[in-house]
């Protein structure tokens, strides 16, 4: 009897936990509003989208249901319902519309529509994590866009903005962008649907997607191959992903060699124990090439000391260049402590940074007059009362008939803005020369300077403390 009584506890017991864990999964899962309605997702999943409609193109008004039929400008835009994710809300006289709780949808589109006229936008789950959401605008130009990645979607393509606003393709999208402007002049009767099923937009928007290639992935994967090259100290995978070619706008001294040789040492010393990597933005450009601003956390741990000797955030423009087979970083990427760590080097950085190549250039070629061109009128030192554009240009005119210049590197490492038009570059140079007369070289080995600019008419020029003696300070700090 007992053997025939154990496998009835047994199941009973079983019975009884199912039913236990079936509980605490419901009872965990419910609101506690005394319904069996699930809790909400978290807050994260779920956002404000908020923008405005600007539609100011002739439309055929009996298109948006207006009660009488003009060739015009919407005026009210109030006739439009906007939507997103099953979130819907009308838009104001003005266009201004704001959508609350929007879930979230790797398939996410913005849509307004009155009558027979429908505009949208695409929002990317980048856009949802990295942008503003406030500032989201329904115009032609963001239909044709939204069409566009749709279509490529129905044929298994993932476009990105970026893969559609690459400047190989803009008469594509100006194509979609006329096709719809077209089909808003049509009377009412000549759109069954809305503007956005016609025929004539469908097959534009199918064409264009069917002919733009899918980029902007690949950038992000080799993106994320980079940052998990730091983090894994791969010096041979980095020796790949670095192009042959490469070099910064603001360092002379950057390239492939120096890179490569910059993280092979750091890697021997360092470690990275915090690497983020986010690409903001991406433009795809002539020649294969794709400007991509991207953010990076950088933190920098001594392998001995266990310091952190490095905690900075870099957000730069960098330039990748598809060679072979791969993507490789071909332009400004930042990897010293002293390479700037804002976007905005690339434009007053940039300027003097181009004003430093020219001057570069112009000692190597023996150029005079490039040399005396980025040297103020007003010139001097604060070492040297002597010390005028008349002087420079006179101990530089000896120089060149004297000596050639071998060596002339410089790298810029910091730049203090204190004006508008006035700058103070932390620099480091060296230039090796070779005295023709009795044939042997003279370096001037690393000279550290302050070198104050200034621009005069629109040109960054050199307004004080440039070291050009041998008697002059090199170690200025």
């Amino acid at each position: 009897m007992k053997k025939k009584i154990r496998p009835v506890r047994k199941y009973g017991n079983l019975i009884y936990s199912t039913i236990l864990l079936a509980m605490l999964i419901l009872f965990n899962g419910c609101t506690g509003r005394g319904d069996l309605r699930f809790n909400p997702l978290p807050d994260g999943s779920y956002f404000k989208l908020s923008g405005q409609i600007k539609l100011g193109e002739i439309v055929e008004t009996d298109l948006s249901s207006s009660l009488r039929a003009v060739l015009g400008t919407i005026s009210d835009f109030s006739v439009f319902m906007v939507s997103a994710g099953g979130v819907s809300s009308r838009a104001d006289k003005s266009g201004l519309f704001s959508l609350s709780k929007v879930p979230f949808s790797e398939e996410l589109a913005i849509r307004a529509e009155a009558g027979k006229i429908a505009l949208l936008c695409r929002v990317s789950p980048n856009e949802l994590n990295f942008s503003d959401l406030s500032k989201f605008e329904l115009n032609l130009q963001t239909t044709a866009e939204a069409l566009i990645w749709q279509q490529g979607m129905e044929i298994g393509k993932n476009l990105t903005a970026a893969d559609i606003r690459a400047r190989e393709y803009e008469s594509l999208v100006a194509e979609v962008v006329t096709a719809i402007k077209l089909c808003l002049q049509l009377p009412k009767t000549a759109v069954p649907q809305t503007i956005l099923e016609l025929a004539a937009v469908k097959n534009a928007a199918g064409s264009a997607a069917s002919q733009i290639l899918e980029r902007e992935i690949l950038i992000r994967e080799a993106n994320s191959v980079l940052r998990h090259i730091l983090l894994r100290k791969d010096i041979e995978l980095l020796k790949v992903y670095i192009s042959p070619s490469f070099s910064n706008d603001w360092d002379s001294t950057s390239s492939w060699n120096d890179v490569i040789s910059h993280y092979t040492d750091m890697f021997n010393d360092f470690s990275f124990t915090e690497v983020s990597w986010q690409i903001k933005d991406s433009e795809f450009l002539p020649d294969n090439m794709v400007r991509v601003r991207t953010e990076a956390h950088i933190k920098l741990q001594n392998l001995h000391t266990e310091e952190i000797v490095r905690d900075k955030t870099y957000t730069f423009d960098a330039i990748w260049r598809k060679e072979g087979n791969f993507w490789k970083v071909y332009r400004n990427m930042p990897y010293r402590d002293t390479h700037p760590n804002e976007v905005h080097a690339d434009s007053r950085w940039g300027e003097i940074a181009d004003a430093h190549r020219e001057l570069q250039v112009a000692l190597a070629e023996e150029k005079l007059d490039v040399l005396t061109n980025r040297i103020s009128q007003t010139f001097g030192n604060d070492w040297d009362a002597t010390s005028n554009l008349n002087d420079l240009t006179t101990c530089a005119q000896n120089r060149f008939n004297a000596m050639d210049v071998k060596i002339a590197n410089y790298s810029v490492d910091a730049i203090d803005f204190y004006e508008t038009d006035k700058a103070k570059v932390k620099c480091t140079a060296q230039v090796r020369v070779i005295n023709l007369l009795p044939g042997v070289d003279i370096d001037s080995g690393s000279i550290k300077a302050i070198v104050e600019w200034r621009r005069e008419d629109g040109i960054w020029k050199i307004w004080r403390n440039l070291p050009y003696r041998f008697s002059h300070p090199t170690n200025i700090n």
